[in-house]
């Protein structure tokens, strides 16, 4: 009988891969969630993206830890940005990435980049970087467990990433 076992041991290990690409799918749906719900405005929904226990690291931006804390945090966002342009109308868009994924069992760990445009009444920034994620499987669902940006900059658009050429000397 060991073609059964064979036969056993191939259903089983497609089986394997297959929650595999599942979970992947649900993660990289998840990784597109957040920056759905801040192009939507919905900043006050970001928080339920996240374990209860989740850890938010935004570098110099702020750090929260928790569920409660995160969605405060999301929800009081626009506001902290717009601490910079008072009485400007805010329009903040966000497109991720390049996400990359490895899954083990209820845990995972993923890596995207992004690009932002933060566009104030009469000026815009460009603000690019990466981010570092840890996800759990809580309660059935993939949620973010910890995030971590690293920023690489933040460019008023109307400087964009140009350099001056080295002069040339003749």
């Amino acid at each position: 009988m060991p073609e059964q076992t064979e036969l056993a041991d191939l259903v089983k290990s497609l089986a394997e891969r297959v929650r595999e690409l599942e979970d992947v799918r649900e993660l990289n749906r998840l990784r597109a969630e957040l920056p759905r719900r801040i192009n939507n405005g919905q900043w006050d929904r970001v928080g339920e993206l996240f374990s209860r226990t989740a850890h938010l690291d935004y570098a110099h931006l702020g750090q929260a830890a928790g569920r409660p804390a995160i969605t405060e945090y999301f929800a009081a966002l626009p506001g902290r940005i717009q601490q910079d342009k008072p009485g400007s109308a805010l329009l903040v868009k966000q497109f991720v990435h390049g996400h990359d994924v490895e899954v083990s069992g209820d845990g995972a760990t993923g890596v995207s980049f992004f690009e932002e445009r933060v566009v104030f009444d009469d000026e815009s920034a460009m603000v690019a970087g990466r981010f570092h994620d840890t996800y759990v499987r809580e309660d059935g669902r993939w949620l973010f467990s910890r995030i971590e940006l690293d920023l690489y900059w933040v460019l008023p658009h109307h400087e964009g990433l140009v350099r001056k050429a080295p002069s040339v000397k003749g």
